[in-house]
């Protein structure tokens, strides 16, 4: 997927071996959360979902997603084995290049692979409940917040996230 964007082109490429290294740095840069090698491995397997964004030569932006049983995010919710959830584990794009649509574009290509797939409901994600800007963001492009998640990370400060959804069918 390629889109003109103020005289400069933005790419999106999918995510392989060689390119893992600046995934991994971007990751560090961007998220306050530290990922495993195992985190950084299972982006190669058929289930996953994973785009770097390019501004121009620049790697500036990153998703990451995972296809799971329906209702793995929620645990209010009972999944059936046929139907199934594409959780966001991560999206972000550096400070400098926010604001050029860049975010948009790699989260509509997680979107559309999700509706590609039939056995996919729905879109979820967490986002730290002081992380306002995330939050406007989802919220702008068809979010809806599920629920509270109180002490969902481990080791940050506030610990509780928000529980978004985008739902597919």
């Amino acid at each position: 997927m390629t889109e003109t964007d103020r005289h400069t082109q933005v790419e999106l490429r999918a995510v392989d071996a060689s390119v893992m290294l600046k995934v991994r740095n971007l990751n560090t840069v961007l998220f306050p959360v530290r990922y495993t090698g195992s985190f950084y491995k299972s982006l190669l397997q058929d289930d996953q979902f994973a785009r770097l964004a390019y501004y121009g030569s620049m790697c500036v932006g990153t998703v990451t997603c995972r296809k799971q049983p329906l209702g793995f995010a929620d645990s209010n919710m009972v999944g059936q084995h046929s139907q199934c959830e594409m959780y966001m584990m991560t999206l972000g794009v550096l400070a400098p290049y926010r604001r050029l649509g860049i975010a948009r574009g790699l989260l509509e290509s997680a979107l559309a692979a999700a509706a590609q797939d039939p056995s996919i409901r729905r879109v979820v994600l967490h986002v730290q409940i002081d992380n306002d800007d995330a939050l406007r963001f989802y919220h702008k492009h068809g979010f809806a917040t599920l629920r509270m998640v109180e002490r969902y990370y481990k080791l940050l400060d506030p610990p509780h996230a928000y529980l978004l959804e985008y739902v597919l069918r």
